[in-house]
Order: C-alpha cells, then sequence, then structure tokens
C-alpha cells in the first residue's frame, strides 16, 4: 500500500505550471459538480461564496455547472476577480444569465466555500471574517473547494478566522495542512481529486502522509528458532514518588507490542513487583542501567526533576545503546546545554518524542509558535538534537531531520492520561526488535493512532479510553498488520 505524497504551494504552483494547458480550473469545476451531485443530490439551494483568485474561479465554474444542472445558485463574489481564469470563469457565469448577491442569504441547502485557496498566507481581515462567519451561520453542509479558508495549506496553522467544513476537495494533490493542527478539526472528511494531471507533471514530493503501517513492519515476523533475546531488552527508566504509573505503562506497552524482555529503572523504589503484569523485572534505576542484557533504553515516564533524575538523564545520554528520550527527559534535556550538546556527540541512534509544548521548550520558543509551523518544527528537533523526532499532537509529525511525515491514523480518543507513556514504549518495544529508528517511529506512531480509531469503532462518541487499554488494542493492530504481510 501506498502513502500519499504531500506538497508544500511552492511545488503544487509548479504542477500548476506545468499542467497550464491541461483547463485545471474547468476541471476542478468539473470535479467538485460530479461530487456534490453524487453525494448531495437533494440539495437545490446552494451558496456559493467565491473569491477573487482562482480558488474563487473554481467555485465560479462549479457554480454554472451547478446552475446548468437545475440547482438555485446563490452566488457572492466578495471582490472583483483577479486573474485571467478567473475573470473568465466569471464573464461566463454572467453570460449565462447568473446574478451574484451581496449578502449571505438567509438559508440554503448546500454552502460552496471558494473564498480563499493556496494563496493564502496571512489572517483573512476582519470583513472577510464575518463573511466566513455568516457561511458558517447557516448551518448546512459546507463544501470547501482545495482547502478551507483561513487554512494555512503548508502549516495547518489558522492565524485568524476559519472556515469549519464538512467536506473538503483537494486538488491536484494533498496539502500537509489538511492532515496536521488546525487542519485536523476543520478539514472534515477529505477526497483527493487530482485533475487527470499526467504523473510525469508531478515533482518529488516534500513529505508523506502515512495513511499505511510501514512496510518494515514486516521485519518483525519471528522465526521458529528464535528466543527472548532475539527481540531485545529494553529499559524504562522513571518512575519517581507518585509517578510510578508512567513507568508501568510505558513498560507494559514494551512487553504487549513484542520486546523480549523489559526491565523497569524505578526512582521510588516501594514496587518490588507488577501484580498486573509480573514477567516485567523492577530494579533501581541505577541497576537497571547496568543490566547486562539491556539493548534500548527510553528514559522519561514519569521521571521527575529531581537530581537523581539529571543524574539518570546524564547517564542515559552517555550510555552507548540506542536510547528514546520522553516527557520528563525533555523537560531536563530543554533546560541544559550540556545535555544538549552531549545529545549531538552520541553516536547510537536517539529518538525524542515531544508534545507541543516540550517541543517548545527544547527550541526556546512558544508553544503557539510550535503549532504555527508543526512541520518545520520537527525538521529543527531533529537536527538540533541528532534525533529522529516524533511531535506528538494531532497529525503528529516524524522526521529525521532529512525527510518528515504526517500520521493519518489516531482520533481524540486518545486525549487521556498516560497515552504518552504508552506510545513511547510501543516505540521502544519496535526498535529494540530491530527497526531503524525513523521506521520505528512511523510505525508506532501508527499503531498508537489504529488502537484508538479501531477503539472507536465500538465506541463511537470516542469517550474513555484509557492508556491501558490502548496497549491491548495496539497489539491487536500490530497483529493483523503482521497477519497481511
Amino acid at each position: 500500500m501506498i502513502n500519499s505524497p504531500l506538497f508544500f504551494s511552492q511545488k503544487l504552483r509548479q504542477t500548476e505550471s506545468a499542467a497550464a494547458g491541461l483547463s485545471l480550473m474547468h476541471r476542478a469545476g468539473e470535479a467538485s459538480t460530479s461530487w456534490i451531485l453524487k453525494h448531495y443530490p437533494a440539495a437545490q439551494i446552494i451558496y456559493v461564496l467565491a473569491g477573487p483568485g482562482n480558488n474563487g474561479g473554481d467555485a465560479l465554474i462549479t457554480a454554472s455547472l451547478l446552475q446548468q444542472a437545475g440547482k438555485t445558485i446563490l452566488l457572492r463574489l466578495t471582490s472583483p476577480c483577479l486573474t485571467a481564469d478567473a475573470k473568465d470563469a466569471f464573464a461566463k457565469w454572467q453570460a449565462s444569465g447568473g446574478q451574484t448577491i451581496t449578502s449571505t442569504p438567509d438559508q440554503a441547502d448546500l454552502a460552496i466555500d471558494g473564498l480563499f485557496g493556496l494563496g493564502l498566507n496571512r489572517a483573512p481581515s476582519e470583513a472577510d471574517g464575518q463573511i466566513m462567519a455568516g457561511l458558517q451561520a447557516l448551518g448546512c453542509p459546507i463544501i470547501a473547494l482545495d482547502i478551507p479558508s483561513g487554512l494555512m495549506a503548508d502549516s495547518g496553522a489558522a492565524p485568524g478566522a476559519v472556515i469549519h467544513a464538512t467536506h473538503t476537495l483537494s486538488f491536484i494533490s494533498h496539502k500537509p495542512g489538511l492532515f496536521t493542527a488546525r487542519g485536523c478539526d476543520v478539514c472534515g472528511e477529505i477526497s483527493q481529486h487530482d485533475l487527470q494531471i499526467p504523473a510525469h507533471l508531478y515533482p518529488e514530493a516534500d513529505g508523506y502522509l502515512q495513511n499505511h503501517a510501514p512496510a518494515s513492519v514486516g521485519q518483525l515476523l519471528r522465526n521458529p528458532d528464535s528466543h527472548k533475546g532475539s527481540y531485545g531488552t529494553v529499559g524504562v527508566m522513571g518512575g519517581a514518588s507518585g509517578m510510578l504509573g508512567a513507568a508501568l505503562l510505558a513498560g507494559r506497552a514494551a512487553l504487549h507490542m513484542g520486546a523480549g524482555r523489559v526491565v523497569l529503572g524505578l526512582l521510588d523504589k516501594t514496587l518490588s513487583a507488577d501484580p498486573v503484569q509480573p514477567e516485567l523485572m523492577l530494579y533501581t534505576a541505577e541497576e537497571a542501567l547496568q543490566h547486562p542484557a539491556l539493548s534500548f533504553i527510553l528514559t522519561g515516564p514519569g521521571l521527575g526533576n529531581s537530581a537523581t533524575a539529571l543524574a539518570i538523564l546524564q547517564q542515559s545520554i552517555a550510555s552507548p545503546l540506542p536510547l528514546l528520550l520522553d516527557a520528563d527527559a525533555l523537560n531536563l534535556l530543554a533546560s541544559s546545554a550540556e545535555l544538549t550538546a552531549a545529545m549531538q556527540e552520541r553516536s547510537s541512534p536517539s529518538i525524542i518524542t515531544p508534545h507541543p509544548a516540550e517541543a517548545a521548550r527544547l527550541l526556546h520558543i512558544s508553544t503557539q509558535a510550535v503549532q504555527a509551523n508543526r512541520i518545520e518544527s520537527a525538521l529543527t528537533l531533529a537536527r538540533r538534537y541528532k534525533a529522529t523526532v516524533l511531535l506528538k499532537g494531532a497529525g503528529s509529525v516524524c522526521s529525521d531531520g532529512q525527510s518528515w511525515s504526517i500520521n493519518a491514523s489516531g482520533n481524540a480518543a486518545l486525549a487521556s492520561a498516560g497515552q504518552g507513556d504508552v506510545l513511547s514504549g510501543i516505540i521502544a518495544a519496535l526498535a529494540a526488535q530491530g527497526l531503524k529508528p525513523l521506521d520505528a517511529v512511523q510505525s508506532g506512531s501508527w499503531l498508537h493512532g489504529r488502537a484508538a480509531d479501531d477503539w472507536s469503532r465500538i465506541h463511537p462518541n470516542g469517550i474513555g479510553l484509557t492508556a491501558s487499554e490502548t496497549i491491548v488494542f495496539a497489539r491487536a493492530a500490530l497483529n493483523q498488520v503482521l497477519g497481511a504481510s
């Protein structure tokens, strides 16, 4: 199965230029009209909001074709057309007897958003924001042409007013902003329409949407002549007083996802065994770091910020073993130039898995700045800390500093305590079994999200998924993927 290529707006414009002779605006209008007639055949009164650029031109062509199909079209053009193609589309609308309106109608069965497209690189004006609010207030389904107005195609940021679409019809190719940050909230269901552009006119993709588990997961299939030592020993360092659960969740996740052995190195020494998962081996953190079978270190779940925690982090970074840092380990790392330098000097693979606030601390910027450009933030983190990065959140971004992808699985059911600990344990287990860091991060992120998707089919309102439940669903997802390999 092939993951969907993602293109920044600059390359999409290059593709548009290369395909200039193919009447792309008319093709977009035809694709939109066909889709609308198929999915909303009963919609009779259709409000079309068209802006001055080519996105507005797509809307104008769509309006003309829907009118020819017998629909009642209420067309609002917010300002005079700026491009030659859009001007031509508006002239054809007028020639066919089409009229325009100057305010939002009182009602409509369906609305089409063609106000802003790829070219928007700012917050909409106050006046445009009011027009967008009027469209939204109609309460009918909204079809966004190419991208919801107000959403940044490259980043998924929405610095001002933004349309919340029911469906987004993405033309030519998918844009990163549809699948991360605010794009996850405002695009609704997304469908791609390539407008029959020949494949050779597309440049190399900027990144990819991780629709499926990476093919590398197939490497996890086991040989009959193997034993627990064949599948790695994960050491989880953390579990300070009051936060033992974080380390336990990470360890249980690593065990369920196939690690041959899991060692917990706990700062809180009161627990001698895990009664739920007695297979876990419990030591002090100092002892666990010296375990002779250790092959992968995960430091951070419930680590805290004590002097002992800092010492454990220092030893983890100094270790020659592959390393994943999460949670409190990232906060300690962010506050230490010495540890940052030590990360740069590591020769073994490193992985970091920050959420946006942790990423902001690591980059010494605001959380808002991270979210304004999640892809660039992930790339910068990977280069600064010489690590493979999973920037968590809606549309998690995976990067090794050279390439990037956006994870397509998962939903808001994952917004619960302990999910990050489980995710770090999943990734650690996959890496300990031999997956390369980027493969482990992409696979772990996808499987974690797939677990939530599978759970949500049973609980469609998405409320109440616990981190412990996610472990079980993630294991099932992994085995299902391997069964299909």
